[in-house]
């Protein structure tokens, strides 16, 4: 609304000045046309036109002052920050007028501009208020890309300014990306700000993968390359532990991986560090107690501990743990089974426990077994002996029957003599009178055996009180 009162102003007297020129050669024309013969007798007439005209110049001047002047004021005092450009002037930023006015018609903030010049400038970078003036109007951060752009100089990156600009305008977090390029030049690695650019817009966390690259870089291991972390992280990997685990294994010196292996056995869903330190430090595992029966009938009850160590090019696709813990329980059953005797083992449990481990169990597996050790034998029952005397119990009823079966053949035999007469009542009391006195002997003889025997008894518990 100022500029147009100003511009109203100024066209008033524009037509002023005019309308007060042309009055004023009208006068002249008239004064010349009228008073010719006047001007060569009266002298006074001759004065009078040059105070005529010096008069109408007089009041000209006097209007042009009072309209142009508060004019003029308003003027520079709308378009020309006095203060600030004096401020900058001073810093030795070299803003002119002209494009301090520029900037005001395309409405771009002054203070804005001068401020981040002199900012700028007081740090060592020299940049042109056009140039600012262009980016803004471009819709760039100005504020934050000269800020970072004085980071980055700072730290010793030579980067211009409308590489910057152009990053932002991209949808480049350039303090997130132009912090990682500062971290890696500071650890001595060179990545260009495209790059990381490049990377950021595929939805990469830069300072991430730039840390890990720099925990691999200070630990001696240039084989994994900032690529490899960025396809590792697009994969969903944790970059960190991928690179913790690989440094491990190095130290380690396990033999025959790659960085490749450690990242897939982290995208397998496999704890890498665990995995790592698997490999590198065995482990001890205890089966449950499996139970065997030796030839001689003996059951057994054993516990074995097994040293294992996981390999790291078989621990994905490879067997689990539970597997080989499986294999070693079926093969200590089977050995235990075909020892002869009972006694054997517990005399030489190393021997069996041997035999299980030169069967390469953990073949297929994710893990190679270092040792398998005998840590507890339990005798248990004698099958053998149990089974002879359920064997022999099954023996004597199997003899009952058959005398029950030839007592009912011989009362067969009886009855088909009565029927034929061939046997008399008279026989029939004898032959009963005669198995009477047979169960009754037996029973007597019995009985005395008993007697005998509980009396030997409590003869030998005399004697070993006495």
């Amino acid at each position: 609304m100022k500029l147009k009162y100003i511009l109203i102003i100024l066209s008033v007297l524009a037509i002023m000045l005019t309308y007060s020129c042309k009055s004023d050669k009208n006068n002249n024309q008239e004064y010349q046309t009228d008073g010719i013969e006047e001007i060569n007798f009266e002298e006074d007439d001759v004065t009078s036109e040059p105070n005529g005209m010096g008069t109408g110049m007089l009041i000209l001047l006097i209007v042009s002052a009072i309209v142009l002047g508060p004019g003029l004021i308003l003027f520079f005092y709308y378009f020309v920050p006095i203060g600030l450009w004096y401020e900058a002037w001073l810093s030795g930023v070299k803003v002119s007028w002209l494009t301090l006015i520029v900037m005001r018609w395309q409405r771009v903030p002054q203070d804005l501009i001068l401020k981040t010049l002199i900012k700028s400038e007081n740090a060592g970078l020299h940049i042109g208020a056009r140039d600012l003036s262009d980016h803004y109007l471009a819709e760039v951060d100005i504020e934050k890309v000269v800020n970072t752009l004085i980071r980055a100089t700072n730290a010793g990156l030579e980067i211009p300014l409308n590489d910057l600009a152009s990053q932002y305008l991209a949808k480049v977090d350039v303090e997130k990306v132009i912090h990682a390029q500062i971290t890696a030049k500071n650890a001595d690695l060179e990545i260009p700000l495209k790059t990381l650019a490049s990377h950021y817009l595929a939805q990469v966390d830069v300072e991430t993968v730039v840390d890990a690259l720099i925990t691999a870089h200070n630990s001696g291991y240039d084989e994994m390359t900032l690529n490899d972390l960025k396809e590792h992280f697009l994969s969903n990997g944790d970059v960190k532990k991928v690179v913790n685990a690989f440094i491990s294994a190095r130290k380690a010196e396990l033999p025959n991986f790659t960085f490749k292996d450690i990242a897939a056995i982290d995208l397998a869903g496999i704890d890498v560090v665990k995995a790592i330190e698997a490999s590198i430090t065995p482990r001890v595992v205890e089966t449950d107690g499996v139970t065997g029966i030796a030839k001689n009938g003996v059951q057994l009850t054993m516990k074995l501990k097994i040293t294992l160590r996981a390999h790291i090019k078989t621990i994905i696709g490879g067997a689990s743990e539970e597997t080989v813990l499986a294999r070693v329980n079926e093969s200590l059953a089977s050995e235990i089974g075909s020892s002869e005797t009972h006694h054997h083992i517990l005399k030489s449990p190393y021997e069996l426990a041997d035999r299980v481990e030169q069967k390469n169990l953990g073949f297929g597996t994710a893990f190679e077994i270092l040792s398998i050790d005998v840590s507890d034998i339990q005798v248990g029952r004698d099958i053998g002996a149990e089974l002879a005397i359920e064997r022999a119990k099954a023996n004597a009823e199997m003899a009952k029957a058959d005398v029950i079966r030839a007592d009912e053949k011989v009362r067969k035999a009886m009855a088909a003599a009565f029927t034929d007469g061939n046997l008399s009542i008279h026989d029939f009391h004898n032959i009963m009178n005669t198995e009477a006195d047979t169960k009754m002997r037996d029973s007597i003889g019995n009985s005395a055996m008993k007697n005998k025997s509980k009396q030997k008894n409590e003869d030998d518990e005399n004697e070993n009180h006495d």
